[in-house]
């Protein structure tokens, strides 16, 4: 089996090992199972973490990552959402509908900045494969994280989907113009979201 390791309980390929073991010791190889459903899928990443975190040093730079999982956690339960997985210095989160998702990713920016921590988000709303081991995957998934990447410091930036989809609704959008994003097809409108 490839991989840098066997130690297959702290590495990323560890299914791969462990299907092995068991096809081996069963004759059948387990089943892997994932259902595709709708999401409104947020992307969170905190501005220059590398620079900063060299600036203050290993223990400080946990000691803001701990109050930055500490509020962002707190608003995605707030917002009815669910942490898929913390990204290091950001997070990926999924909510049932996208005024949950924009809402929350607004709200955390206003509060972490309010500790001296800045990030940027992007918001987009699809289909998702969603995986038995509670991890998500698909295109949806990576478009919201190529619109992360395209926004401002400071800001929560969505999709044209996102934003046609909450028409009627609350929040303000600032069009940001066509963006090529990397790995999807096509130019997509972009919008930074100035209250909701």
């Amino acid at each position: 089996i490839p991989g840098r390791d066997h130690f297959f309980w702290i590495m990323d390929n560890w299914r791969d090992i462990s299907d092995a073991m068991i096809k081996f010791v069963t004759g059948v190889a387990p089943e892997r199972k994932s259902t595709r459903q709708f999401a409104t899928v947020l992307f969170t990443d905190i501005v220059d973490s590398t620079r900063r975190s060299a600036a203050v040093g290993d223990s400080n730079w946990q000691a803001v990552l701990d109050s930055h999982d500490r509020v962002a956690r707190g608003l995605i339960d707030q917002h009815r959402g669910r942490v898929i997985k913390s990204t290091g210095d950001g997070l990926l989160a999924v909510f049932e509908v996208p005024s949950q998702g924009v809402v929350c990713g607004l709200e955390m920016c206003d509060a972490l900045s309010g500790i001296g921590v800045k990030i940027r988000a992007g918001v987009h709303a699809g289909e998702i494969e969603l995986h038995d081991d509670g991890d998500i995957s698909g295109i949806a998934v990576n478009l919201a994280a190529r619109v992360e990447q395209k926004a401002t410091d400071g800001e929560l930036w969505t999709s044209s989907t996102v934003r046609d989809m909450m028409l009627g609704g609350s929040a303000a959008f600032a069009e940001r113009g066509e963006h090529e994003l990397k790995g999807i097809d096509g130019s997509w409108r972009l919008f930074s979201v100035t209250s909701a």
